[in-house]
């Protein structure tokens, strides 16, 4: 069964057709609203971008104000996120017979999600936000004097006790010990760590720290060299990975903190001649689509982002309507790969 690819058009706002003219939002209003105190060439420039964007004003600004009732915004933190992009066609799809109108904007990973809240709050007056992959790791106040009703997909934030915020996430802490716990079963002693490690107050963090933790309750010492810090992209992964090799820091299994990684850990393997799973095991992390694919397919934690999906929806419309916040966790479950395999040690 084939999805409709939902974000192939991306809702083009003012905000990009004042980027793309490289002029301010109020001078694209000056121009839309025919005002006179408008350069004639800044004006020719606007008009001509609003053409090449196919920008739609009354599917904007004045339309979009009057139903801010029930506009919700959705941020999604990297456009390259196959997890997260899958997700968020699933939160629309979710949307679907709510009542919500929903408004998104895609920012890089390293952007600010709740600056990009902000201004998307102002611009069409949003009821709410459904910010999907965010790290809240030393922005507790910031989100805080944020007063909009918020909702974090596949995070935890319970610990900001805010009245405005509800989550929806799995136990990444759980995930990551398990994931870590099956590489041990299996007889593996060094296990490489991919991703980055906070105070486990956002997803990777949490991941890792289970990792550890597993290690440490089987008597296994962590070894500090056997971590990298990765990004969320195939080329981190693979760069880091081979340069983790090429300094001699040899281990039998690797715990991604997400499939992307664990793609271009693998390939940075491969490279260097080494077998996945016969020399070094592998799990990754989310369960997306091409990790099925590979050969041999990825072993990896799943999150069920159809059901995330679900009770983000649920929970912005109990904020908007009761002003009720929750913190919800939704179970993940293993997807049996081919990656991994016993220590040859073992």
């Amino acid at each position: 069964m084939h999805r409709k690819a939902r974000f192939s058009v991306k809702i083009v706002t003012i905000r990009d057709v004042a980027k793309a003219a490289g002029v301010s939002i109020s001078t694209v209003s000056r121009v839309l609203n025919e005002r006179q105190d408008v350069d004639p060439n800044t004006r020719a420039r606007v008009e001509a971008t609003v053409r090449k964007l196919n920008y739609i004003r009354n599917q904007s600004a004045s339309n979009l104000k009057q139903q801010s009732k029930s506009c919700v915004g959705v941020i999604l933190s990297g456009r390259r996120n196959a997890f997260l992009t899958d997700l968020a066609e699933e939160v629309m799809e979710a949307g679907h017979g709510s009542g919500f109108t929903f408004i998104m904007d895609i920012i890089d990973e390293k952007a600010n999600q709740l600056l990009a809240a902000r201004k998307l709050y102002m611009e069409y007056r949003l009821q709410g936000v459904i910010i999907l992959g965010a790290n809240l790791e030393g922005r507790e106040e910031e989100v805080k004097k944020l007063e909009l009703p918020q909702v974090y997909a596949t995070i935890d934030a319970g610990f900001l006790g805010s009245s405005h915020i509800s989550s929806v996430s799995i136990d990444h802490h759980a995930a990551g010990f398990e994931a870590a716990s099956r590489l041990l079963q299996l007889g593996h002693r060094r296990i490489a760590l991919l991703g980055y490690f906070s105070r486990g107050q956002d997803s990777t963090g949490a991941r890792l720290h289970g990792a550890v933790a597993a290690m440490r309750e089987a008597g296994i010492p962590y070894d500090e060299s056997l971590f990298t810090e990765v990004n969320f992209t195939m080329p981190s992964a693979y760069m880091n990975v081979k340069r983790m090799l090429a300094e001699g820091r040899r281990f039998t299994a690797l715990f991604a903190a997400s499939d992307i990684m664990a793609i271009g850990a693998i390939r940075a393997l491969h490279e260097q001649g080494l077998r996945v799973p016969d020399d070094v095991s592998v799990i990754g992390f989310d369960g997306i689509e091409l990790g099925s694919f590979l050969a041999p397919s990825l072993t990896s934690v799943r999150q069920p982002t159809s059901l995330i999906a679900q009770e983000s929806v649920r929970l912005m419309r109990e904020l908007i309507e009761t002003n009720q916040s929750r913190h919800v966790q939704v179970p993940y479950d293993w997807l049996p790969g081919e990656t991994t395999a016993l220590a040859k040690e073992a």
